[in-house]
């Protein structure tokens, strides 16, 4: 449910980005008016979906590898490798969380609005942000959980297979 939802808010703010593209594309073709405020809309809500979708792709274990040393590491090393990576991930979203969260909660207080002539909402964006990084967090703490014991925490506190 919630899954669907971060990718389903994902996919409405590029279908947004897009929107504007295709306006300002055609305004200006036709026109010569140009949107003012499609570079910051765009940069903002692509920034939100690709937040938005990071707890897919963790979870999917769908980033982009380069396994160029594969064929050279020694044949013990792949639980190691996975306790390496699952621990890293989790430090790295972990401060991107901190640091999503503190843009969010500061953006929040002001109500912080695009700087651009249609001065649009700014702030749900940056709190979209921090809810990806947090998803993404939980998702490499569960990684991190599983890589290190072999068995993932269930809702109960108990561990499944």
């Amino acid at each position: 449910m919630l899954e669907k939802l971060t990718v389903g808010l994902s996919a409405l703010a590029l279908a947004l980005v897009m929107i504007v593209g295709v306006a300002d594309i055609v305004l200006g073709e036709l026109f010569g008016y140009h949107l003012a405020f499609k570079v910051d809309m765009s940069g903002t809500m692509t920034a939100a979906a690709i937040f938005l979708t990071w707890p897919l792709v963790q979870r999917n274990n769908e980033h982009i590898a380069v396994d160029l040393f594969q064929a050279w590491r020694p044949r013990g090393f792949k639980k190691v490798e996975r306790i390496l990576v699952a621990v890293t991930g989790a430090i790295f979203f972990g401060l991107l969380f901190y640091g999503a969260a503190s843009l969010a909660r500061d953006s929040i207080a002001i109500m912080e609005r695009s700087a651009a002539t249609l001065g649009y909402p700014i702030w749900p964006a940056k709190l979209a942000c921090a809810f990806g990084a947090l998803l993404a967090l939980l998702v490499t703490i569960r990684q991190s959980f599983t890589a290190l014991f072999g068995k993932a925490p269930t809702a109960a506190g108990k561990s499944d297979a």
